[in-house]
């Protein structure tokens, strides 16, 4: 990730978020995807995960799919939540350096809410991370 998006950008990208889902502050949609592949000579099973060979693709999309932040290549023996944790994406997240908005109010609430990103439960729930409750 060269750049950092505008807080303009990012405030435009939560209030389609909140028009097309009705999910205030909601920032991106993150999620992996395994790409299938023919084994490379000398892998191992790096590649290997439970059913075939794979790379797997991260994406941070905007609420029409648009890719805001892409990982491809990562080993399909990695899971979501490791390739997402060595990535450049979650340091820039931790430190505040992504340009996400400071939390502001939400009608009828009596504080300040982060904008955040949504996940699965292959990412860590953090306040700029929310995710569905299991199961």
């Amino acid at each position: 990730m060269p750049y950092i998006i505008a807080e303009e950008d990012w405030l435009c990208i939560s209030a389609e978020f909140e028009r097309v889902c009705n999910l205030p502050h909601a920032c991106g949609a993150l999620d992996g995807k395994h790409i299938r592949i023919k084994k490379l000579a000398g892998s191992g099973s790096l590649f290997y995960n439970y059913k075939n060979f794979s790379v797997v693709m991260i994406a941070l999309v905007d609420s029409d799919y648009k890719f805001i932040w892409l990982n491809v290549g990562s080993y399909g023996s990695s899971s979501d939540g490791q390739i997402f944790r060595d990535s450049e994406l979650r340091p820039k997240l931790e430190e505040r350096t992504l340009g996400l908005p400071p939390p502001s109010h939400l009608l009828n609430a009596d504080r300040d809410i982060p904008y955040f990103l949504i996940g699965d439960d292959a990412f860590p729930l953090r306040s700029w991370i929310m995710k569905p409750y299991s199961r």
